[in-house]
């Protein structure tokens, strides 16, 4: 088959089109012919070597095809087309058996621990195959890790409603337009932060009340004047190093800070005087669980989430998507069709 993969950590260079091993299937597992693959900062990581993996290695989390081969009981059949829940785990520890496998200590992401979607065929367990309907490849791809996570964040977690007024950082990215679109779903006034005028621009569009370019605007000051001072009851931040002290600053008393992602770093200085006499929650997010993503494909199928995708790419050119997404002018999703 061919595939998109990488032999050694480094930029987008380093993803070589070319012919690969067919997946070698192991009990329990389903033969998956990619018709779209979304792209993921987490597959940047990768290929970069802040995160470490073995090699050669084909990337991709979020797959949506067709089932060409599947066990007995599957969930898919063969010839039916699917989307993959993207978790991978021991499917046997306490976690994983009040079904949260996405906190299992063994948990792992297709693409990362497992060959993924940067491929004409992947390898799957068959346990993971959730069924595709009302809704083409392309735009199923671009739900399991952006709009899956952000509802787990933001409904499982969170419990956002009417009464929350919300600030997302990185509206225009993947996770962060998802955030946008299931805050506003559930009622909550939107204030998203994305940079430059021209991604700004295109937030309203997703449902944001208030979208604020913070190349030219404190996202903090904006706000606060939304609020009259008060603060946002939830932040929305998957950006990291850059944004958690204004994330802190920018909450109300008792509000809560969804934190999920560390795109510009780990490393952070926190004032906890503000913490703690804001009474502030602070609740880590880590992917989406099956029922999360089966409630996001149930409202894409009915056009209340409409990912947003920016282009798709053929799987050669999976370089060029890095070098896109890297950029961060891309709005919304990144897809790669073999």
């Amino acid at each position: 088959m061919k595939a998109a993969r990488f032999h050694a950590s480094g930029g987008p260079e380093v993803l070589s089109f070319e012919d690969a091993p067919d997946p070698r299937l192991r009990d329990g597992e389903a033969l998956v012919r990619v018709e779209a693959c979304g792209v993921n900062r987490l597959d940047v990581w990768l290929r970069s070597g802040r995160y470490k993996t073995y090699t050669p290695h084909v990337l991709g989390t979020d797959v949506a095809g067709v089932v060409e081969k599947a066990p007995a009981g599957s969930p898919v059949g063969e010839g039916g087309k699917t989307l993959v829940y993207p978790v991978i785990s021991d499917g046997s520890c306490p976690r994983c058996l009040s079904g949260r496998p996405n906190t299992c200590p063994n948990m792992g992401l297709l693409g990362a621990v497992a060959d993924g979607g940067y491929a004409e065929y992947v390898g799957v367990p068959a346990a993971n195959l959730l069924p595709l309907e009302g809704m083409d490849a392309p735009a199923a791809a671009a739900l399991p890790v952006n709009f899956g996570t952000a509802w787990n964040a933001l409904v499982s977690k969170a419990r956002v409603s009417p009464e929350d007024t919300l600030l997302v950082w990185g509206a225009a990215g993947g996770v962060g337009h998802a955030a946008v679109q299931i805050a506003r779903l559930f009622g909550a006034t939107v204030i998203a932060a994305a940079r430059g005028k021209e991604r700004t621009g295109k937030l309203g569009g997703l449902g944001a009340d208030h979208a604020v370019d913070y190349s030219v605007r404190d996202p903090v000051g904006a706000v606060m004047d939304v609020t009259g001072g008060a603060g946002a009851t939830m932040v929305f931040d998957h950006v990291g190093s850059e944004t958690w002290g204004k994330s802190i600053d920018s909450l109300a008393n008792g509000g809560k800070l969804l934190a999920l992602g560390t795109t510009t770093g780990a490393d952070v200085r926190v004032d906890i005087g503000k913490v703690y006499r804001k009474e502030l929650t602070i609740q880590g997010v880590y992917g989406m669980t099956r029922k999360d993503l089966l409630a996001v494909m149930a409202q894409a199928r009915r056009g209340r989430l409409r990912p947003a995708v920016h282009m798709e790419l053929p799987l050669a050119s999976a370089a060029d998507a890095h070098r896109m997404l890297e950029s961060r002018e891309v709005f919304g999703k990144l897809v790669l069709r073999p």
